[in-house]
Order: structure tokens, then sequence, then C-alpha cells
């Protein structure tokens, strides 16, 4: 019995050293950092910029994989089954982790389980954007005309769970108003929707949003931080329009497999800080519409717990089901 015992633990001690060696050696090849939407997107732009700074500071390639669909669970459960050794990563954010488990029932991963937060990286809010032949100018106007033609006014998003459909599920439920949801395959098509008239309102992006704002093809009406963003001081917040818990941001952070070492995710952890701190690339993130929003692992699991709980009661309510 004591040899048996003896050899277990000779066998754990062999094991854990050989992690050890592992995670100190790493990285000794090329990282790959699956983002889970599609190219040219603000989280495809944004992970290309963190890519090539924590490449240049482990001093090893990082590769950006672009793996859309089923509202980013594709790119989502790859990285879930990948080996936890450190060269598989995730660039998510609540598409994934806080809004898709209380949407898609049968998800071939646990998101939170299987692939745990290293620490959040960036956060930007949405614009409240209408067409100019809307007769509103404000978003007591909206709301108030929304109210007068219950049902009738239509909103546009890139997508059924994604931010910008659920900021107006959200304004929805705060103001008491009904309006229809006319999903689109992608961001572009909807804020075209908007700009032909096809469609009266949507939540969206402020850098897609902006050039048209400023060109007089959409009007805008509020942002969805709490507070107002440096992009667009002029623009009032949803919160202080009325609706003082109101905020909603589309974020970003990086994800692990379950189960890689966590010496190596507290060194990924220490660099996206550095980078995050880092004026050049808050200048970058800028034109991106985000602003750096550096957490860690506890952080982050805190953060997206209380947006899973928000989300998923808003979800509930409003009978959302994918499309």
């Amino acid at each position: 019995m004591r040899f048996l015992t003896s050899l277990v633990v000779a066998m754990i001690m062999t094991m854990s050293a050989g992690v050890g060696a592992r995670a100190a050696d790493w990285p000794a090849s090329p990282i790959h950092m699956i983002v889970p939407f599609g190219a040219g997107g603000a989280a495809d732009i944004l992970t290309r910029l963190v890519a090539e700074k924590l490449s240049a500071s482990l001093g090893q390639s990082v590769v950006v994989e672009d793996r859309p669909g089923a509202g980013g669970n594709i790119g989502g459960a790859f990285v879930a089954h990948a080996n936890p050794d450190g060269y598989t990563l995730l660039m998510s954010g609540s598409p994934t982790h806080s809004v898709g488990p209380h949407l898609y029932k049968n998800l071939a991963y646990d998101p939170m389980r299987d692939v745990p937060p290293v620490a959040m990286i960036a956060a930007g809010p949405n614009l409240l954007v209408v067409n100019p032949a809307l007769p509103v100018h404000s978003l007591g106007d909206l709301v108030a005309l929304a109210r007068r033609k219950p049902g009738q006014l239509t909103y546009s998003s890139a997508g059924v769970g994604t931010s910008g459909h659920l900021a107006a599920e959200f304004l929805k439920k705060a103001a008491g108003i009904s309006a229809r949801h006319i999903p689109f395959k992608s961001g572009p098509e909807a804020v075209t929707a908007v700009l032909s008239g096809q469609i009266d309102f949507m939540f969206f992006t402020v850098p897609a949003l902006l050039p048209q704002v400023k060109a007089g093809k959409l009007r805008a009406l509020a942002i969805t931080s709490l507070t107002r963003s440096k992009l667009v001081p002029d623009i009032a917040t949803v919160a202080e329009s009325g609706y003082p818990d109101f905020e909603v941001l589309a974020w970003y952070g990086l994800f692990a497999p379950r189960g890689t070492p966590a010496p190596i995710t507290a060194r990924l952890s220490q660099e996206i800080g550095k980078i995050v701190a880092s004026p050049e690339v808050q200048e970058k993130m800028a034109r991106l519409g985000v602003e750096p929003k550096y957490l860690d692992s506890k952080q982050l699991t805190e953060f997206i717990t209380d947006e899973s709980a928000k989300w998923g009661a808003l979800i509930k309510d409003a009978g959302i089901e994918p499309k």
C-alpha cells in the first residue's frame, strides 16, 4: 500500500514538474488568438492591435484567426476544446460569456467554466440614432412617438443578442414602449437600412455611425455609457435623459481554455495591463470607439456575473430567441 501511495505521489510530482517546465518555457511557438466574429469588425481590429503588441512583448508571433458564427459560439467552442497550453486564446465579450448562455439553450460548452477570463481589455458604448426624416430630436421625443404609435416604429441590429439589439430591448423595457426588431446579418446592412429610411432607429457602435451623424445623414439622440463619451461629448447619455441605470457596453476580454497553467494566464494578464496603459494603444482604441478598461481575471469574472444576471433577466422577460 505504501508503495502504491508513493508511486501516485511521484506521478503527481512528475506531472506537476512537467506543467511547470512547459509554463516556464512558454511561449516557444506562435500563439493563436481566436476572434469568434467576422473580419473587419471592432473585435477583429482590436484583437489585431493587441496581438501586435503582445507579440512584441512576448517575443513570439501572435496569429489572429476569425471563426465567426452562432453568435460567437463557434469560435468559443473551438477554444473550449483546444489544448490548455497557452497557445490558443479567445478574444470575446458579452455575446459568448454573458448573453450566449441565456440565448442558446444547447451550447456544446459552458463559456465561464470551459473558457474562463484572463483579463478585460476595453469597452465601448453604442449610439442611438434615427433617420433624420423621423420627427424626433431627443430621446424623449423618440419615446413619446413610440407611445403614440405602439408597435409601429422599427429598429435594426446586427443580429439577435448583439449589444445594439439588447440596448433597444433595454430601452423598450425601461420606457414602457414597443417597437419591432428587424435583425440583419451584419452591422453595415443594419446601418444602411436606417440611412435609407427603411428602419426608424438603431443602437450601434460610435465609429460606424459618427461619420454619418457628422454628414447629417443620421441624427444622434443619446449614447449608452453612464457618462458622456470623450468622442462625442455633446451627445447626452440615456442615463441623463431619464433612465439613470441605463448602461450598455460592448466589451472585449481575453479568455483561455480551462486548465491553462496559472503562470501563463498571470503573464498574459500582466502584459495586457501594460498594453492597455500604453498611450499609443489608448489613442488607437479611441479611433475604434472604445476606451481602455483593464480588469484582472477575478474582477472580470465579477463583472461578467453581474452582466449575465442583467441580460439573462432581460432575455427571459422579452422572450428573445435566436433566429
